[in-house]
C-alpha cells in the first residue's frame, strides 16, 4: 500500500517537509491543500477525496466524524497533543511502519501513544 498522509493543522508544517525529505513519503499540510479555514469535516472529506490518510491531534473531534460518516480514507490519532515537531516525526514514522503490513486503511482508526503503542478500530463499526 503507498501510503499517503494529509496532516491536520495541528502538526508543524515542517513535518510535512521532513517526512517528504527524508523518508520519501507523500505527506502534505492541510495549508499546502489551501484548507486552513475549513472545517473538521471538509478536512475529513478532502482527505478522503484524495485518498489520504488523515494524521491530527484533534482525537475527541475525528474520533466523532468517523463515527458518523459513512466511508473515510484512515486517520492516525497522535493521543499526546503536547508532543514536539521531533517528537510528531518519531511518532508518524512509527505509524507509517505500521502501515506497511496493513492492506487498508479505509473506514479504520489507527491510535498512536507518545511511546508507540498502536490500537486500531474500526470506525464507523461494522454493522
Amino acid at each position: 500500500m503507498k501510503v499517503k498522509l494529509l496532516l491536520d493543522e495541528n502538526i508543524s508544517p515542517v513535518v510535512a517537509e521532513r517526512l517528504r525529505k527524508e523518508d520519501g513519503l507523500d505527506a502534505c499540510g492541510i495549508r499546502d491543500r489551501g484548507l486552513l479555514e475549513a472545517t473538521d469535516a471538509q478536512v475529513l472529506e478532502r482527505a478522503f477525496a484524495d485518498d489520504r490518510i488523515l494524521v491530527t491531534k484533534n482525537v475527541g473531534d475525528f474520533e466523532k466524524l468517523a463515527r458518523s460518516r459513512e466511508l473515510h480514507a484512515g486517520i492516525i490519532l497522535l493521543e499526546d497533543g503536547d508532543l514536539l515537531r521531533d517528537e510528531q516525526v518519531r511518532v508518524i514514522r512509527i505509524a507509517v511502519a505500521e502501515l506497511g503490513v496493513r492492506s487498508d486503511m479505509v473506514n479504520c482508526v489507527m491510535r498512536i501513544a507518545i511511546d508507540g503503542t498502536i490500537t486500531f478500530e474500526e470506525l464507523p463499526a461494522a454493522p
